[in-house]
């Protein structure tokens, strides 16, 4: 069956082109074609492309193979290029071949061209798998360095946070029988709180990056995303353009949050910079969500930036491709959008006008089955239950011991040797909050230790972190399952982890009270 070829010809002599088509057809290509002659045909058919191959005669009347190779190179297509002349001297041909031009044959020669062009196909296919290759590598890299810098950033904020959220719960709360303030002293407290519950969601948000190869798919409040998404990209659309959030009730999507809020952010931040720069009163990015029948969500980002040349729609989303200047941009960002979307089994696709903006359409699916339901809120809590809280960060532990001591009896060690010496003396505990990663023993340490020693008391341990997670603490929890809450402690679901701890065996409350 013949091969089929895309062929654009650069050649002013008819005769001459049909010499050079009959030679690939008889070579076993199947070959559809535009023939060309100026620098500004050319320049219109590679925009009207894509090509397989592209030959040309190496001397027109207005211009020559070099110039137009020049003009491929310029538009950063990788299309076999072959020139074919009825002469050539060899320093011309040493010439082009160091300009990149792939071969040259001579026109008296052409037996060699169904093999030449065979030969550079190949070629170019190793070549689009090799920068498939990098691209994966330059991505890993990427977000490797912004996972890791993102975990140690959320974890260094989150554990003062924890403390400060706690001891302004612990002011606050009168259950507390804390000291009673002023109604301007109350003021400002609940002011800081406020503010606090902003920082731990601009943590959260951060904490997207620190999963960059995130795989688990589950159901997903799509909006939640886009919020988080929305904040990580204010810093750079406020100055360009309004923000308009136009959503109506929608499926959770089946995905994983992480690379889908990257997704969010990529087409967010290109939005923003396809509007001019000082002008938002004008401009807006629209974020539009929608339900696509029963299996699926629409996610609409709409700009009114400069728009894309309908020649460029679709390659906007080759790798290495941008229309960004050089410098500004790998060119990644669209193509791993859509390769990120196509893992989630969902859809992304563009409109555009020039000079009026563009609309990115993402489709995804909707998770089947329900969705995570919130933990009901808890029952009355058990008075006085036994706590141990184990953490290096003293002033975490204090703070959480202030807030919970009207309701347990609550034990904070900065030590896991500490922890482990009093439950091998005989102490028993209703419920043990434990850091995940601590600097002398880690939290899944002293599971490993606990397991060991006390196997009943193991059970009762509720994991925190302020994000600082391993592959091997992922990894732990995982197999383990068990409950892990993240810094600053939502309060709400502690108690219910608490409520929710069966009552010690007599055995074992006997141990307690004899110890």
């Amino acid at each position: 069956m013949p091969t089929p070829l895309h062929l654009l010809l650069i050649e002013d002599f008819e005769d001459d082109a049909l010499m050079v088509l009959r030679e690939l057809r008889r070579s076993g290509y199947d070959v559809t074609h535009k023939r060309v002659e100026t620098a500004e045909a050319l320049a219109s058919a590679l925009d009207a492309g894509p090509w397989d191959a592209i030959i040309a005669d190496y001397a027109l009347p207005r211009f020559d193979a070099l110039a137009a190779f020049s003009l491929v190179q310029q538009r950063g297509l990788d299309v076999p290029f072959l020139i074919v002349s009825g002469q050539i001297g060899e320093d011309t041909a040493v010439a082009a071949m160091r300009a990149g031009v792939h071969d040259f044959l001579l026109k008296d020669r052409l037996s060699r061209l169904g093999p030449a062009v065979a030969r550079e196909l190949r070629e170019a296919a190793l070549r689009a798998e090799r920068r498939k290759m990098q691209e994966q590598l330059l991505l890993s890299d990427r977000l490797a360095s912004l996972g890791l810098l993102a975990a140690s950033v959320a974890h260094e904020i989150n554990n003062p946070l924890a403390s400060l959220m706690a001891n302004l719960d612990f002011v606050l709360n009168p259950e507390a029988g804390s000291t009673t303030v002023s109604a301007d002293q109350e003021q400002a407290l609940r002011d800081c709180m406020l503010c606090s519950e902003r920082i731990r969601e601009i943590v959260r948000d951060i904490k997207i990056f620190s999963r960059p190869d995130e795989k688990q798919r589950g159901p997903l409040d799509v909006h939640r995303v886009l919020d988080s998404s929305l904040r990580m990209a204010w810093n750079h659309i406020f100055h360009r353009a309004r923000i308009v959030k136009d959503y109506t009730a929608v499926s959770p999507v089946l995905g994983s949050e992480a690379p889908l809020g990257q997704v969010f952010l990529n087409l967010l931040v290109n939005a923003a910079d396809a509007i001019p720069d000082g002008d938002s009163t004008t401009h807006e990015i629209r974020v539009v969500t929608r339900q696509d029948g029963p299996s699926h969500v629409r996610v609409e980002i709409h700009d009114t930036g400069r728009g894309i040349p309908a020649e460029l729609r679709e390659r906007i989303f080759e790798p290495f491709f941008t229309t960004k200047p050089v410098g500004v941009g790998t060119g990644l960002g669209l193509a791993i959008c859509r390769r990120t979307l196509n893992e989630m089994g969902g859809e992304i696709s563009v409109d555009s006008e020039v000079g009026r903006g563009t609309v990115f359409h993402l489709r995804l699916q909707t998770a089947h089955g329900d969705a995570e339901k919130p933990e009901k809120p808890a029952p009355g809590m058990v008075l006085k239950q036994r706590l141990l809280i184990l953490d290096d960060e003293t002033v975490v532990g204090r703070a959480l011991q202030r807030l919970l001591q009207s309701h347990c009896e609550v034990l904070v060690l900065s030590h896991g040797r500490d922890a482990l010496a009093q439950l091998t003396s005989g102490r028993r505990f209703d419920a043990i909050l434990c850091d995940l990663m601590m600097p002398e023993m880690s939290g899944p340490r002293f599971y490993e230790e606990l397991s060991r020693l006390a196997p009943e008391q193991a059970k009762r341990v509720i994991f925190m972190t302020g994000g600082a997670f391993t592959e091997q603490s992922r990894a732990f929890l995982a197999t383990t399952g068990m409950p892990c809450i993240d810094k600053p402690v939502e309060f709400q679901r502690l108690r219910s982890l608490l409520a929710a701890m069966p009552p010690l065996a007599p055995e074992d409350d006997a141990t307690t009270k004899t110890a």
